[in-house]
C-alpha cells in the first residue's frame, strides 16, 4: 500500500518514527538524526544521498504501464524523482529519523516496513509499531517449518523482525505478455500445492472450524483500543452466523496458506519466480491462495464475478476436485477473515471500513443463491 493510502488510514510519519527507533538496527536513538525526503507515490522514505542503484525494486514496480506511451512517461518520472538531483525537490515531504538509515531504502506497507539494503543484497522487514504480532511471527514459521523454493530465504530473525534474501523481479501483473503471466500463474499454483498446501492439510470438523474462526474473530474485533464504525461488531457476527448456518461441511481440510496470493505479490524475472510478502500466512481452507490468485478479487472485481472467474479457471486444475456450494461459504468465511485481520488495527483512525462494504456484499450473494 502507498504512502499517499497509509497516510489516510493511519498516523503514518508517528508509526514509520516509532517503529524505527525501537527496532534493533537504531543504535543511536536520540542523539544522531538526519532528514529523510518521503515520496508518498513512489512509496519510499531516504536519506538525500542514497545511492540511485537500491531504487531498482520500484523502478520495476512504477515503470510498467501497459500502453507504450505511459509507460515512457512513468519510467522518466520514477528516474527523475529518484534521482539524487531531484529526489528532495519531487519529495512531497521530509521527516527526521535516526541517521542509522542513511544506507537503507525504506518502503511503506500495511502492516511492515520493508528496508532494503544499499547493495540490494538483503532486505529486511519490520513489524509496525502498534500492529499484532502474527504479521511477522506466522511469515517467519510458515518459512522456517516449510522448504518452499519459490519463497525468499530468512537469512535470520527476532520477535518483531525478519531479513531474508534480496530477489530481483518484476511483479507477475507488471508483465506485457498474457499468456507468459498464464503460463507462470499454472508453474505457481503447482509449486504452491505441492510444497506446502498439501503437505500441511489436516481436517477439522465443522464446530472445531466454527470455534477456531469465531475465537479469533473475537479476539480482534472486541479490542477496546480500537476505533471502529458503529455496530460494526454486530454486522460481523451475523455474518458469519449466516454463513456457518448453511455450510453442511463434517469436515473441512486447513493447511498453510499465503493469505494474499496475488500477481502483485509473486515477482518474476526470467525463468525464475518468488512469492514474497508472507505477512497474512495463517491456517485456512486450503483452497484460499487458490482463490485470491486466480479469481482476481484483489484487483476489486465484484464479489460475484470473482467467485464465478474462480470457478470456471479452478476446473481446468487436474489436482483439484470440483468445487462445491460448500467450498464457495467456505471461500468466503476465509475472505472475511482475511478482510477482518486486515482492517482492525489500533494505529487506523477508523477500522472495520472495508469490512462493513464486505459483510453487505457477503449476505447479499448467499441470500441469491
Amino acid at each position: 500500500m502507498r504512502i499517499s493510502l497509509l497516510e489516510k488510514r493511519e498516523n503514518f510519519h508517528k508509526i514509520l518514527k516509532d517503529t524505527l527507533i525501537s527496532c534493533h538496527l537504531s543504535t543511536e536513538k536520540s542523539t544522531n538524526y538526519c532528514n529523510y525526503t518521503i515520496n508518498k507515490y513512489l512509496n519510499f522514505i531516504s536519506a538525500p544521498e542514497l545511492s540511485n542503484t537500491v531504487f531498482q525494486p520500484l523502478i520495476n514496480e512504477y515503470s510498467s504501464s501497459f500502453i507504450w506511451w505511459k509507460k515512457i512517461l512513468q519510467s522518466i518520472y520514477v528516474k527523475i524523482s529518484i534521482s539524487k538531483k531531484f529526489r528532495v525537490i519531487l519529495g512531497h515531504s521530509s521527516i527526521s529519523l535516526p541517521s542509522d538509515f542513511k544506507e537503507y531504502l525504506i518502503v511503506g506497507g500495511n502492516h511492515r516496513l520493508r528496508l532494503f539494503s544499499a547493495n540490494l543484497s538483503r532486505s529486511i522487514i519490520l513489524l509496525k509499531k502498534g500492529e499484532r504480532n502474527g504479521f511477522i511471527k506466522n511469515d517467519i514459521e510458515i518459512r522456517i517449518k516449510n522448504e518452499l523454493s519459490y519463497a525468499p530465504i530468512i537469512l535470520s530473525h527476532g520477535t518483531d523482525w525478519l531479513e531474508e534474501e534480496y530477489f530481483e523481479g518484476k511483479p507477475l501483473n507488471r508483465l506485457q505478455d498474457k499468456s507468459k503471466i498464464d503460463t507462470y500463474k499454472i508453474e505457481v499454483v503447482e509449486n504452491h500445492l505441492n510444497q506446502l498446501i498439501f503437505k500441511s492439510i489436516v481436517n477439522l470438523d465443522k464446530n472445531e472450524f466454527e470455534s477456531k474462526i469465531i475465537n479469533e474473530i473475537e479476539s480482534i474485533i472486541t479490542n477496546p483500543d480500537l476505533r471502529r464504525k458503529k455496530k460494526i461488531n454486530k454486522l460481523i457476527n451475523r455474518t458469519f452466523e449466516s454463513l456457518f448456518e448453511i455450510l453442511n461441511n463434517t469436515e473441512i481440510k486447513i493447511s498453510w496458506t499465503h493469505g494474499d496470493f496475488q500477481q502483485a505479490n509473486i515477482l518474476v524475472e526470467k525463468d525464475t519466480f518468488k512469492v514474497i510478502d508472507w505477512e497474512s500466512a495463517s491456517k485456512r481452507f486450503y483452497l484460499y491462495d487458490i482463490f485470491v490468485l486466480l479469481s482476481e478479487i484483489r484487483t476489486g472485481i465484484p464479489l460475484d464475478k470473482a467467485i464465478g472467474l474462480f470457478i470456471t479457471q479452478i476446473s481446468y486444475n487436474n489436482e483439484i476436485e470440483e468445487v462445491s456450494k460448500n467450498d464457495i461459504l467456505l471461500l468466503l468465511i476465509e475472505e472475511l477473515r482475511f478482510s477482518i485481520n486486515e482492517d482492525f488495527s489500533e494505529n487506523f483512525y477508523k477500522s472495520g471500513i472495508r469490512t462493513e462494504k464486505l459483510c453487505y456484499l457477503i449476505l447479499t450473494y448467499i441470500n441469491e443463491k
